[in-house]
Order: structure tokens, then sequence, then C-alpha cells
């Protein structure tokens, strides 16, 4: 998949200016605050339907105006074009994804048909932050290859919102007796019981194939002294099932554990089992000493794990798309290079040669001398004050 090309109006810094890119290495920079990370943030929503920064539509109107728009054009491997559009109004609070004059209604039947990986400084909170940020991160690089897992995981989520508001309103309101508030949550806990199981079995399989991708990748970047290791945590789940979990097995202890924690549910007003609890645990193995990177790892360890992390996540999508139409997904790198060495740029650059199409942002322009080198194909953009010019 490629982006030939962008169209921003009224969309953060920019009012109305037009890119074309270059179908290998888009180097973009310029100083802090001009509009680099925009633009980045822009394919992201026409690809996500959303910001990879999490930033709401509201913030990204251009200050003084009502609306954005932001259009891009897609070609696939087949040559296939697609023009994405996304359409906000900030009076309305209305968006509208529009992908080839056609209104994109279903984000699930949308995720995953133009794939998209991203690496920028917030992702360093995979390793430092919360077990939601890692979660997030793997549900969005699973569904842009498996729809069957999005549509399980929005079912449940759909399951957990009403379950949960179910226990918040009764805490406040008390509107339940003790024993009919259980026979509620207990159908809530029937219901969401399988996609629960399913998701889990399906995160477990995910770490087990995604194993190679994030290995070679680090070798690549430092070396053979150090080694990854992604584990999957769960209550549910002991060592022993992972190499041959069993479902009905798995059903009964999450059933044990939801009636075991019903009581507490519904002191607390939350769910506390399942999935949306579950955690990834990140570990570098050093000279034969395990340490988990949340704790241990120094920053430039946090950082060289999230950037191989990230580059192993291309691979996979790369690989599971091969037989469809769609192609290789995009690589947007945000001020992926700073604090790092010329070596490990050099590394990281030699790595991303065979990749698709690439972004990158920095405030450095020496960066593109050690970059262009890699590529065939390259194309410049210097940011200022959100207008473009090709260098």
């Amino acid at each position: 998949m490629i982006l030939e090309d962008l169209f921003l109006a009224d969309f953060k810094n920019y009012h109305n200016c037009s890119f074309t890119f270059s179908p290998k290495l888009n180097f973009i920079y310029g100083e802090n605050g001009n509009g680099k990370t925009n633009i980045l943030e822009a394919i992201s929503m026409l690809c996500y339907t959303k910001s990879f920064l999490m930033n709401s539509e509201t913030d990204c109107v251009k200050y003084g105006e009502s609306a954005f728009e932001i259009t891009g054009g897609f070609k696939n491997r087949v040559e296939g074009k697609s023009t994405v559009k996304f359409l906000y109004h900030k009076e309305d609070n209305v968006k509208q994804v529009i992908c080839d004059n056609d209104k994109v209604t279903r984000s699930n039947d949308f995720i995953g048909r133009f794939p998209l990986v991203v690496l920028s400084p917030y992702d360093l909170k995979l390793t430092m932050g919360l077990q939601q940020d890692r979660r997030r991160n793997f549900d969005l690089l699973i569904s842009q290859i498996s729809r069957v897992y999005l549509n399980d995981l929005r079912k449940y989520s759909k399951i957990i919102k009403q379950k949960n508001s179910l226990l918040k309103d009764n805490l406040v309101t008390k509107r339940y007796p003790y024993k009919e508030l259980k026979d509620l949550v207990s159908v809530w806990n029937s219901e969401l019981l399988e996609l629960a199981v399913k998701l889990m079995i399906r995160r477990l399989d995910f770490i087990e194939e995604f194993k190679s991708y994030i290995t070679s990748c680090f070798e690549q970047i430092v070396g053979s002294r150090y080694s990854p290791m992604i584990s999957y945590q769960s209550e549910i789940i002991e060592d022993e099932d992972i190499s041959g979990y069993n479902i009905d097995i798995l059903k009964n202890k999450l059933q044990k554990v939801l009636d075991e924690k019903l009581d507490a549910e519904i002191k607390r007003g939350i769910s506390l089992a399942g999935p949306h609890r579950d955690n990834y645990m990140f570990y570098m193995n050093k000279s034969g000493e395990l340490f988990e990177m949340r704790t241990s790892a120094s920053q430039g360890e946090h950082k060289t794990f999230v950037v191989a992390l990230k580059l192993s996540e291309f691979g996979y999508i790369n690989e599971n798309l091969k037989h469809t139409n769609t192609g290789e997904p995009v690589l947007l790198l945000d001020d992926v290079f700073s604090e790092l060495d010329k070596g490990r740029i050099k590394r990281i650059s030699e790595l991303i040669t065979d990749f698709n199409q690439v972004f990158v942002t920095t405030t450095d322009r020496d960066h593109f001398g050690i970059l262009k080198d890699n590529f065939t194909e390259s194309r410049t953009f210097y940011i200022v004050n959100g207008t473009a010019e090709y260098c």
C-alpha cells in the first residue's frame, strides 16, 4: 500500500496544504512545533479512523476554524486506487470517513484496509507505562490482520461496557436487591465468557507467532548480546495452559474467577476479570540474565526495545497480508532518531531499506544523509509553520 498524495484543510496548523509523496522514503524535517507530526497524525486518521496520538477531533481543528478535511490517495499492490476522506465539523461534533465515495459506517469493516505501523516518542509508554497501553497496541496490530479478532473484541467491549454501566449505576442508585443484581450480572458474565476466551487464545497465538519477528529485528539493531521476550499475563492462564490450552478448560477457569469476584465487582461497581484486565509483559535477556523492561531497563534500552517492537510489527503485518491485494503497510517514524547514536541510526536505516513506503520526521536534516543511501527513491519536505517546501 502506498500513500500517493495528501491534502489538509484547516487541520491543526495547516490551512490549505497538498503533498505528493515518494513511494519509498519521505523525509520531513523542521523545528519543533511547526507541524511535522501533524502530517503523520493526519495519515493515521485516514488509516485508523482516529489519531494515533489519541487526540479528539475537536483538538485537530485549526484555531479559529469550525471544521477540517483530510484527503488521501492510496494505491495497492495491484495498482488499484482509493481515495479516503476524513471530515469533521466541530459545531455538530460529527465526523465522516468516506472511502471511494462510500461512507464508512462501521470501522470494523475498514480497519486493516490501509495497514499502518506508527513509531513515535509516545510509544515509550509501551514499556514504561500502563498495561492498557500495551493491550491497545496489540489489539490494533492483531485487528489489522484479523477481522474475526476485531469483531470479537468489539462485541466483548460492548458487553463489558454494559456490565460496567449496570454495576456503576447500582452503586449509586441501589436500584436492585443484592440477589437480583447478582442474577443480572451473571447474565452478562454468561454472554462474555466465550468471547473472552477466544480473545485470550488469539492473543496467546499472536505471542507465539510474533516471537521470531521481534527476536530477529532486535538482533539486527543491537546484536546478539540482548534478546527480547514478550509474555501474556492472565489470572486464568497458567504456564501449562500456554502449550496445550483447551477452550472448555479456560471457560471453566474464567467462570470460576468471575464467580469469586462477583461480590467485589458489586462493591466496586466495575468488572474485575477478563481479557480487558490482562497484561503483556516485556522482558530482556541480557548476558543470560532476564529482567523486566518496565522496572529495570535504561532509557536507551527502552527506546531500542520499542523501535524493534514497532519494526517487527511491520514484518508481522506484511507477512500476514502478503496473499491479499492490500500490500505492505505504510511505516511512520516520528522523531525516532533523537538520542540515538549514528551507529544505531545507520542499522535501523539498513533494516528498513526493503520496507514499503516510509515517512520520517526529525529536527535534524543531517539524518537524511544517513538514510538516503539505503533508498532508491526519496523526497524531502521542509516544514515551516504549517507550510511545506519541497527540497
